[in-house]
Parts: C-alpha cells; sequence; structure tokens
C-alpha cells in the first residue's frame, strides 16, 4: 500500500477529483466541493513540481480541502436563504386570507377543515359548527388559525 502512495502522480489527484464529483452528483449536498478543489489544485501542483513526497501531498490536500471547504461553505452559506417567494414551500402560509368550510364541528376552539386533498387542524377562540365558512387569519407550525368569515375581528 505505501507503494501506492509513493508512486502518487498528478493523474492520481484527477482521478480522485472525478470520484468525489461522481458522490458530489449522487447527492452530497455540496459536501465534498471543497475536497473536489482541493484534489484540482493539488494535481496542478504535483504537475508543476512532481518531486512532492506522499507525506506532503497528503499534508497539502489536508489543508487544501480545509481551506476550499471553508471557502464554498462562506461563499454559499446564504444561497438558498434568498427568495423572491418566500411562501413556496410554507402551505399554511399561503392559505392565509382563504376562506373555506370546516369539515367538524370544533370542540375546544380545535376542529379540522379540508383545503385541496390535505385535512387541516384548525383553532379559533370560539367554536363553530361543521360547514361553518371561515377565514384562515394566521398560521402556527402546522395548525391554522381561522375566524368567522366576513366577522372582522373574533
Amino acid at each position: 500500500m505505501i507503494e501506492f502512495f509513493e508512486a502518487m502522480q498528478f493523474w492520481h489527484w484527477i482521478l480522485l477529483a472525478i470520484v468525489l464529483i461522481a458522490g458530489e452528483a449522487l447527492g452530497a449536498a455540496g459536501f465534498l466541493l471543497g475536497a473536489v478543489m482541493a484534489s484540482l489544485e493539488l494535481a496542478l501542483i504535483t504537475y508543476i513540481w512532481p518531486d512532492l513526497t506522499w507525506q506532503q501531498q497528503i499534508s497539502l490536500f489536508a489543508v487544501l480541502a480545509l481551506l476550499c471547504s471553508v471557502w464554498f461553505w462562506y461563499r454559499f452559506k446564504n444561497f438558498n436563504q434568498a427568495t423572491n417567494q418566500p411562501q413556496l414551500n410554507d402551505r399554511a402560509a399561503q392559505l392565509i386570507g382563504g376562506e373555506f368550510a370546516l369539515t367538524r364541528a370544533m370542540k375546544g376552539g380545535q376542529g379540522k377543515m379540508q383545503v385541496g386533498d390535505t385535512l387541516w387542524r384548525v383553532e379559533s377562540a370560539i367554536n363553530y359548527p361543521a360547514g361553518t365558512q371561515v377565514k384562515v387569519v394566521g398560521s402556527r407550525d402546522m395548525v391554522l388559525l381561522v375566524i368567522k368569515a366576513g366577522a372582522d375581528t373574533e
């Protein structure tokens, strides 16, 4: 095994980058990008200076992978947070302002309401009978807060 490390050349690092990029394509969610970049950088370094020992190469790879990973994290940490559609994956927030009929009568301020193919839990300060038209005024976790439709305040 030590013979393999002693014979490492630049193309070994290119091969490692290909293997890591394949792993990234399988769903590493950006975790392997720093290691891919480090192995490509090391391929260039070992092409220019082929007399580096395997210990130097591995040490350089470790340092470069850490630095590249930190750089990628710093560069892309806010990438998925900025959006022009903040409610895209928040179905409860999308329902605010909508009016729907209660599926089941409310007891103790809680009930259920069918919206599309989903049965939602609802809460209100007042108990309403089944079939009452209610307006969604807010949400808490996956519970819709409702008032009677047409009522300004509860």
